[in-house]
């Protein structure tokens, strides 16, 4: 080997251990690009100020570059995701090229050079970074990233939420799908494409979502992210879109899973032999085709990538009695395109455009015979702009501007005409009114957010600071059905049971409760915030980044006034990296971090003025029936004498002084999260990670009923908008007539219960305080892919508890923030603490790919999940005489009224239940394969596929029926029977081609 070999050796080993490879650091990036930053130094170590770094990608001709700093360091901020090819150049210095590097999203690639003394115009050292593998020495941030292209070697479903569930710590949500991030509920996360927030801004359930093969790449954020994001207490998913290249590119591909491909659908049945699911008739048939092209409008500046997915989706389904079924068919289309343009090298505009909608038509049957006809309209139409400048080498600037829309209209062809009716006592367990639906319903819901972030690198300290708005918009427009403009719903009682919170008289045998429905308006919300962060290069070792974000949100009532405010959120976050010896192979890390999670828009929409929503109990006398002008059998309730109070939310008019029923001094929630880590390297293929996580999640606004006496003023007792069992600070007219300002301290009295200490006067029961804690301990360990195959295994043990699962509630089925049950009676929330609707103790997953030969792959994705808590629920309590809600107490003795006059409701005795005293439903195994062939035929790519969902064919419980008994008259036969279950085994069969 002569000597100019040897060096260039030297130098290649050299930069390899120097870099410790090429490493993503997810706290330095934003959330839909990636940067690339290093330090640029001579053979024996010194920096090499002024030397010339530049990037190219060779698929689009994008170009930039940057002169190292007086220390050599250099950075590349807000590079579009993708693969570079980066020379360094220095007079005096042989050239180095670093081929393949790789930008992901959210991440910053390190790439330290090693310059060798020489002729740059005569010699080029080359080195092939994408075989450098590493793990990132300074990020503090848990995140998977992962790219749509290996996507396609694994079975999955195509969404962005199934990507999610691939990482530690992640389940399905327990009653309202979605995903649950360590232990937060599923209406607490943040979904971004292209840096655009597409979360549901009216109950934060659901988003906007993309075709699969419109995305490029994906990283999911579970823990100790920057404060560049907020308004999030569970996770954040972001996915990058693909771009147009300098070459045309195109293709077509279909996706079809048949119903005869499907394996056989188990039915379920409570203890009495009636079904509570019947599916084994079910049919469905899903079919979709992706058309794409993609290629440049002006060459190395201006790039185009468009696609257009039609689908035919249609099945039937049954009730569970089998009386009646449901015909749907979704014959709608995506389409979708993004634009990129290059202006300078310093300066770009993207803009993307997506249309989600679709429209499922469904005709139901009752007895075979036609009912009536039922449309969903679903989604919208979404954009964006970005501006990307850099201004200096070490001052970068990027302004987005966009919306985000979602629509949900439901309605029938009949709505007008029929009630509904569901009838609810034993043995009947069916629809008999001439419609299903429950309203009409017409919302849009629609987010304009502007947001600026800035990086700026001075010496060792990389500033991030910028600013973010987002207006939310909900419009509601949806009544209840029918002439009567209300929905029925009929009971088994007897006398002496106690329904609406009185005893139910003689005679009485059934009871119908009558809700009515009227809502209308508009409600806006704004909400804005700011951040500054520091990543701090403490020495060649440590990295510290410290960051605080202040928040602010303003809920607008139906008339544009001020409904829900609070300002002045500030959350600190800090973490502390520690490259283990300094050699890029261990590191030890830590997080702590505060988060804010706003109101969603759902609650102003429901108590922000423009609502009537009314329910009441009334005694069953018998059914009316009438025929409707379409030549229907209407059924009517004929109601008697009325059971209890009105029960009433919301108002038919804005709230003109806020002060009387919104607290003063409101606290938003918040939840703090503490995480330790230790990531290893272990060769150049495994590398391995163990953290422990801590979350608590503390406070709650929510609509809550007070019933309180004031000294000096007299009671209070309304609905009012304030944190449950903290201080409360209203405005109130008082006995004498004069408004004073009052504080009531709701976790001493918020309403009255029985005289329990013998004095002969009610006493006051006080609110325990929300909270949920989140313990965890997460193992990862990674294969990376070497053109054979790759594997990511993790093990989760976790723990979530508390008495408030957060913007949803599961236990009930109420996926309203702010809205829940938690506030509405006192003995809700006291008995509610235990083990959460979430809580899953073990979450094992597996998934991989092995190339059997270079044409034919094979996929795998596996998981091995504990079963959820059974949370038991009753009928009334000992403490007062709610029974409304379903609480954590069973009534053992002296249930029932007698009659003769001296029983009391305090006579009743009560046995508590603890949550996840009856147990926990089934673990859930799963086990999903794929093949997939792909194979070039004069220049075109061919490809097929076969994707097994469920290959054992498991259909274990998700829930169960929690409710023991509906009241105090005897047990609810559907108590521990199945109410979800996993889905059976299914295929999905596909082929395309590329070019």
């Amino acid at each position: 080997m002569n000597a100019r070999n040897l060096r260039k050796y030297a130098l290649i080993l050299g930069m390899g251990v120097s870099t410790a490879a090429l490493s993503t650091h997810g706290a330095f990036a934003a959330n839909s690009d990636g940067s690339i930053a290093g330090v640029v130094s001579s053979e024996s170590n010194a920096a090499l100020a002024g030397a010339t770094i530049t990037v190219l990608n060779e698929e689009n001709g994008f170009r930039r570059s940057v002169t190292a700093g007086s220390d050599g360091q250099f950075r590349f901020a807000r590079l579009p995701v993708g693969t570079y090819k980066v020379t360094v150049s220095k007079d005096g210095f042989e050239r180095a090229v670093y081929e393949e590097v790789r930008v992901t999203i959210g991440g910053t690639t390190d790439l330290n050079v090693a310059m060798s003394a020489g002729d740059m115009a005569m010699e080029e050292i080359i080195v092939s970074a994408g075989s450098m593998r590493g793990i990132d020495m300074t990020s503090t941030e848990s995140s998977l990233n992962i790219t749509a292209a290996a996507l396609e070697d694994l079975p999955i479903v195509r969404s962005a939420d199934a990507v999610a569930l691939l990482a530690p710590g992640v389940v399905q949500g327990p009653a309202f799908g979605g995903i649950s991030f360590g232990g937060s509920s599923v209406g607490e996360n943040s979904i971004f494409v292209n840096g655009l927030n597409v979360s549901d801004v009216e109950t934060g359930v659901g988003f906007s979502d993309v075709p699969f093969a419109m995305f490029k790449e994906f990283q999911v954020k579970t823990g100790g992210y920057s404060v560049e994001f907020g308004r999030t207490t569970g996770g954040v998913v972001n996915a990058v879109l693909k771009s147009g290249t300098n070459e045309f590119h195109g293709g077509g591909e279909v996706f079809w899973e048949p119903n005869a491909l499907r394996g056989s659908a188990n039915d379920f049945y409570n203890r009495d032999g009636d079904k509570t699911i019947y599916r084994s008739d079910d049919v469905e048939n899903n079919f979709k085709a992706n058309i794409h092209l993609s290629g440049p409008i002006i060459k190395d500046k201006v790039f185009f990538y468009a696609l257009f997915q039609p689908r035919i989706n249609n099945g039937e389904y049954y009730n569970n009695t089998g009386t009646s079924f449901s015909d749907y068919k979704d014959n709608s289309s995506f389409w979708g395109g993004k634009v990129d343009w290059f202006i300078t090298d310093n300066h770009s505009i993207e803009g993307f455009i997506f249309s989600d909608e679709y429209k499922e038509v469904t005709d139901r049957f009752q007895s075979g015979t036609y009912a009536e006809t039922a449309t969903s309209e679903r989604g919208g139409t979404n954009w964006a702009l970005t501006y990307t400048g850099q201004f200096t080498d070490n001052l970068t600037a990027k302004v987005l501007y966009g919306q985000n829309k979602r629509n949900s209209n439901d309605y029938t062809n009949i709505s007008t005409e029929c009630n509904r009716v569901y009838d609810d006592r034993e043995g009947v367990d069916t629809n008999i009114g001439c419609t299903t639906q429950f309203r009409n319903d017409n919302r849009i819901n629609s987010r304009d957010a502007l947001r600026v972030d800035v990086e700026w690198q001075v010496s060792d300290h990389l500033l991030r600071f910028g600013f973010d708005h987002e207006k939310r918009t909900t419009f509601m427009e949806r009544a209840s059905v029918g002439p009567e403009m209300a929905n029925f719903t009929i009971y088994d009682t007897q006398p002496g049971d106690s329904v609406n919170d009185v005893s139910v008289p003689d005679g009485v045998y059934a009871y119908v409760l009558a809700r009515q429905e009227i809502r209308g308006g508009t409600f806006d919300a704004n909400t804005s915030a700011a951040y500054l962060e520091d990543v701090w290069t403490v020495n060649d070792e440590v990295t510290a980044t410290l960051g605080v974000r202040w928040d602010r949100f303003d809920s607008k009532d139906a008339e544009g006034n001020s409904f829900i405010k609070v300002s002045n959120m500030f959350s600190p976050r800090l973490g502390v990296a520690w490259d283990i010896g300094g050699e890029g192979r261990m590191k030890l890390y830590a997080n702590a971090g505060r988060y804010y999670f706003p109101i969603a828009n759902g609650l102003a929409a429901r108590e922000g003025g423009g609502t009537v929503d009314t329910r009441t109990y009334y005694a069953l006398q018998g059914l009316l029936e009438n025929e409707t002008s379409s030549g229907l059998t209407n059924i009517t309730p004929q109601l008697g004498q009325q059971i209890g109070q009105v029960v009433q939310f919301g108002s038919g008019e804005g709230r003109d002084d806020k002060k009387f029923v919104v607290d003063q001094d409101l606290e938003a929630s918040r939840q703090d999260e503490f995480i330790l880590g230790f990531e290893m390297q272990m060769n150049d293929q495994w590398d391995f990670g163990v953290r422990g996580i801590y979350r608590e999640f503390r406070d709650a606004i929510e609509d809550m009923r007070i019933d309180v006496d004031v000294a000096g003023c007299g009671n209070i007792s309304k609905w009012v908008f304030g944190n449950v069992g903290r201080e409360l600070t209203i405005d109130h007219e008082c006995d004498n007539g004069n408004v004073q300002t009052v504080t009531v301290d709701l976790g001493e009295a918020q309403a009255f219960g029985y005289d329990l200490d013998g004095d002969g006067n009610p006493d006051p029961i006080g609110s325990d305080r929300p909270i949920r804690k989140y313990r965890a301990l997460e193992f990862v360990a990674n294969r990376h892919w070497d053109d054979t195959w790759m594997t990511r295994l993790s093990y989760t043990l976790s723990k979530s508890t508390g008495n408030y699962e957060g913007g949803v509630n599961s236990d009930t089925g109420n996926d309203i923030p702010g809205w829940t049950e938690s506030g509405d009676d006192v003995m809700f929330i006291n008995s509610n603490y235990g083990v959460m609707a979430n809580d899953h103790r073990h979450q094992f997953k597996a998934y991989g790919a092995y190339a059997i030969t270079p044409e034919l792959t094979m996929g795998a994705n596996f998981s091995l999940i504990s079963g959820a808590p059974i949370n038991a629920r009753a009928y009334g309590n000992p403490f007062n005489s709610q029974t409304r809600k379903e609480g954590n107490y069973l009534c053992v003795a002296n249930c029932i009224d007698p009659g003769d006059g001296t029983w009391t409701s305090q006579d009743r005795e009560f046995e508590y239940i603890k949550r996840g005293q009856y147990g926990t439903t089934p673990w859930q195994v799963r086990l999903d394969l794929s093949f997939d062939y792909t194979t070039d035929i004069n220049g075109y790519e061919f490809y097929a596929g076969l994707d097994i969902f469920n290959v054992l064919n498991t259909q274990k419980a998700f829930r169960v029926y929690e409710i023991i008994t509906d009241g105090f008259n005897g047990p609810n036969e559907d108590f521990l029977a199945v109410r979800s279950a996993a889905q059976p085994r299914s295929v999905r069969l596909n082929v395309g081609f590329k070019f």
